[in-house]
């Protein structure tokens, strides 16, 4: 065999190397990652060490929930479709942790697919004890923003804002009934706390938004009454409020939206500036010889009935 038929050889047995059955066997082999979706795995009912009781699980729910306060919810207004306003709010990534691990004998997994301008999240909750399991998917866009930090550590938060989310959705809807529970004691506890020295939790509420930062009038005109007379479930869900921004649920903006300004005036449209003064209208007249006459009308009772409760401020409803 000359040097180029080798060469020929060489080259086809290089090209067909994976069909050679003299080829050596590789150690080890590479991970492949799935592309959808998290690895099937049926696990079923699993025997352990120690069995759950529930009766128990809601009492320890019930202790900590009063030492969590606002870690464990968030709350946000949201516009209605057809005008007004509504609040969302529900349990944190912190009480879905919480209560994942107070319940017990469980395993939680997540994994992401980045689908260009989003990262899908597929989180999934497996009870051992019973073999229940529950997978949930959950979109976050890389857009969102936070309050803090430049367009690199914008988009690592988003991605952990996504990555929480997911977890707790996932949490939250397999162990319903705990998670409420936990929600409404730790809800409930707060505004007791806060009413015990309600000054003082005033004050470290107003200081909180000052740092944030946020125009006090636009907290005072969401909530409906001035920051002094703030009773504790106001205080309470201001600081709800805060945290949800705080923890990326919410933007300052939609939690507490700007006070618009006045729009400017139609053009055509006379203001109060181009409207002349008296004077301004006596001037006029001597300057033709003549005095213009000016009709005085006077509201009848009844008109001002109806003006002043029109005009009347009106305290908008607590929910």
């Amino acid at each position: 065999m000359n040097d180029l038929e080798e060469r020929r050889t060489s080259l086809a047995e290089f090209a067909n190397a994976a069909g050679q059955s003299n080829q050596p066997v590789p150690h080890g082999h590479a991970l492949v990652r799935p592309t959808t979706g998290l690895a099937e795995r049926i696990i079923g009912a699993q025997h352990v060490h120690v069995y759950r009781d529930e009766a128990k699980v809601l009492q320890k729910l019930n202790s900590i929930a009063a030492a969590a306060g606002t870690d464990w919810f968030y709350r946000f207004p949201v516009k209605k479709k057809g005008g007004g306003q509504d609040w969302i709010e529900g349990p944190s990534i912190k009480l879905a942790n919480d209560v994942a691990r107070i319940f017990g004998n469980n395993v939680n997994e997540i994994r992401e697919i980045d689908v260009g301008d989003a990262w899908v999240f597929y989180a999934r909750f497996t009870d051992l004890e019973t073999g229940f399991s529950m997978e949930r998917a959950y979109r976050q866009r890389k857009s969102q923003t936070s309050l803090r930090g430049d367009s690199e550590r914008q988009l690592d938060i988003a991605y952990q804002i996504g990555q929480s989310k997911a977890i707790r959705n996932c949490i939250v809807n397999s162990l319903q009934i705990y998670a409420d529970y936990a929600f409404e004691q730790a809800r409930d506890s707060l505004v007791e706390k806060i009413g015990k020295d309600l000054d003082r939790w005033r004050e470290r509420t107003l200081q909180g938004l000052a740092k944030m930062p946020v125009e006090l009038a636009r907290v005072e005109r969401v909530v409906g009454r001035a920051a002094r007379d703030w009773l504790a479930p106001n205080v309470a869900q201001v600081i709800a409020m805060m945290k949800s921004v705080a923890d990326g649920m919410a933007t300052v903006d939609e939690v507490f939206p700007p006070i618009e300004a006045p729009a400017p005036a139609a053009e055509g449209e006379r203001t109060a500036a181009d409207v002349p003064t008296a004077d301004q209208q006596g001037g006029g007249a001597q300057s033709t010889g003549q005095q213009p006459a000016v009709e005085e009308t006077r509201p009848s009772p009844d008109d001002a009935a109806g003006d002043s409760a029109a005009t009347a401020p009106s305290r908008p409803s607590r929910k």
